[in-house]
């Protein structure tokens, strides 16, 4: 039985930093998760800067973003241009399939399945992927 990856719900550049390099100690490629509301109130010039900042201090590969585009097609089309990893948008079977087609080309996996762990406002972030980490190796 294959597991589920995580994904890890944040909100400040601090949490992202924390999560990443306690995840380090496991070999692990956290994935960052943003839920909508993050992006409707401060828009996805945020999310992408947020990505570049992550990007000067760790590398591109010591971490993947998962973005919830909630209803708004144009905001999923937009963040798979500039190749966030993972996003999830709910609507129609049609609006869905023409996305898909967006996705595949740019390489971007649209609706995956992750658990998602809230890591917004824990003060001992080590403690919590410590947890979850040595419950998978089991």
């Amino acid at each position: 039985m294959k597991k589920k990856l995580v994904a890890f719900n944040i909100n400040t550049l601090e949490e992202a930093k924390g999560i990443i390099l306690e995840t380090k100690i496991y070999k692990i490629k956290p994935i960052l998760y943003f839920k909508y509301y993050m992006l409707s109130g401060f828009g996805a010039e945020y999310v992408l800067n947020f990505q570049k900042i992550l990007i000067s201090k760790f590398g591109k590969s010591s971490f993947k973003l998962f973005i919830d585009c909630g209803f708004d097609s144009s905001l999923c089309i937009r963040m798979a241009i500039k190749k966030i990893e993972y996003l999830k948008l709910r609507g129609n079977s049609i609006i869905l399939k023409k996305i898909r087609d967006i996705t595949d080309k740019n390489r971007v996996l649209l609706n995956p399945s992750f658990n998602i762990v809230d890591c917004r406002n824990i003060k001992n972030i080590n403690l919590k992927i410590k947890k979850i980490y040595s419950r998978n190796k089991k």
